[in-house]
């Protein structure tokens, strides 16, 4: 499944099939929208979480919340074609309830997306960076509580003389 915003492609999800245990992971990335193109004036002076070039990226199997198959493994086994119908609910359910909300909110700041980096900052290049442009695109009245949070973590200011001033400036 892929996102569009304003005429380009900026995100998608997407299925991978994991043959030696017949499983599939959901994953999914965000590399474009409002969020991303502020953020892509920013360099950090550190290294980002992502291995790709998108500002947001998961995989299922690397989640702490396990939403996508329900077990530590993150991963869907293969239905039985008795199990297809009740297999694809789940995975709709989830994807409409969770995962597409969560692209859309990194695409362009919605009220959920900083609580979005608080609960996960690792699946965010720099999730300092990311909560700033967030804020500033956004209303940053409403996410106090939400930026001290942000200020206290160690997964989301990896250097305090370049994170904290981005974040404190909404306080």
């Amino acid at each position: 499944m892929k996102f569009r915003y304003n005429k380009k492609y900026v995100a998608e999800i997407f299925f991978d099939h994991i043959a030696r245990i017949d499983s599939y992971v959901l994953c999914g990335m965000v590399y474009g929208g409002e969020i991303q193109e502020f953020a892509s004036i920013f360099e950090p002076p550190y290294k980002s979480n992502l291995f790709n070039k998108g500002c947001f990226s998961f995989v299922s199997s690397g989640e702490q919340s396990k939403l996508f198959s329900g077990d530590f493994g993150g991963a869907i086994k293969t239905p039985t074609p008795g199990m297809v119908g009740e297999v694809c609910a789940h995975i709709r359910s989830v994807l409409e309830d969770f995962y597409i909300p969560k692209i859309l909110a990194c695409i362009k700041p919605e009220k959920r997306t900083i609580s979005d980096v608080l609960s996960s900052p690792d699946q965010y290049a720099y999730p300092a960076v990311f909560i700033h442009c967030a804020a500033k695109l956004g209303s940053a009245g409403e996410t106090r509580d939400q930026i001290e949070k942000a200020i206290k973590s160690r997964s989301i200011v990896k250097d305090k003389s370049y994170d904290t001033p981005l974040l404190v400036e909404f306080l």
